[in-house]
């Protein structure tokens, strides 16, 4: 068991119960950069882990207290990489949080800066995660982030964002009429809950993507819930 396991369960995991509101509302855990949960000091990590596991549904499936962003300028200060481009093909699954989460192959188009909100952030005493490296051309890997509050047979309640016959991106049908989306992903590679890095994931499961304003840029609010 790692420490970052420790920190996530302190800091992001709670009851299934208790995050379960509608549209996957959650607390803000404080201190959190790029979505993920906090991380907590390694002293007594084993055995603080170990107590917190036996609180989790049967099968180890968590619920993660995500953050909730603002707008999509807040949540891409705190992404480690802002990528517009077009979801390709699936591309197999990825254990994340207990569940076997969808793994996308992404095509860049192109590398946005990542924006300075200032003081608007969620937590402004926090530095942003270091940028990932990816370059536009490349073709990645991308896990979609799961909700996690659904269960193993459930990991995305209310559809996987990046799926692109449902998803942000669905058929073409986007303000530029292309498919094209704008991915923020998470400034970590891994979920702390295994030895192995998940590798490129959204920041988190509602705010991870967002369709781009007419040129390509990044829009200043989050779309109208339906």
């Amino acid at each position: 068991m790692t420490a970052a396991l420790t920190g996530a369960m302190a800091g992001g995991l709670v009851g299934c119960a208790d995050a379960g509101s509608a549209g996957g509302s959650a607390t803000p855990a404080e201190g959190a950069a790029g979505g993920a949960p906090e991380e907590a000091p390694e002293a007594a990590a084993e055995e603080t882990s170990d107590d917190l596991l036996e609180g989790l549904p049967q099968g180890g499936v968590a619920c993660v207290d995500w953050v909730r962003f603002l707008d999509p300028v807040e949540a891409a200060s705190d992404a480690g990489a802002v990528l517009r481009g077009t979801v390709v093909e699936r591309d197999g699954t990825a254990q994340m949080f207990g569940v076997e989460a969808h793994r996308w192959l992404f095509e860049v188009d192109e590398v946005l800066e990542r924006p300075d909100p200032g003081s608007s952030r969620v937590n402004p005493a926090a530095e942003p995660p270091p940028e990932l490296e990816v370059s536009a051309g490349e073709q990645i890997s991308i896990v979609s982030t799961p909700e996690t509050c659904g269960g193993a047979d459930n990991p995305y309640p209310g559809g996987d964002p990046l799926d692109p016959a449902t998803g942000a991106g669905a058929g073409g049908g986007t303000d530029n009429g292309t498919g094209s989306v704008i991915v923020l992903l998470s400034g970590s590679t891994d979920d702390g809950s295994t030895d192995e890095p998940v590798g490129f994931h959204l920041i988190t499961p509602y705010q991870g993507v967002v369709v781009p304003e007419a040129d390509g840029s990044l829009p200043a609010e989050w779309p109208a819930t339906p």
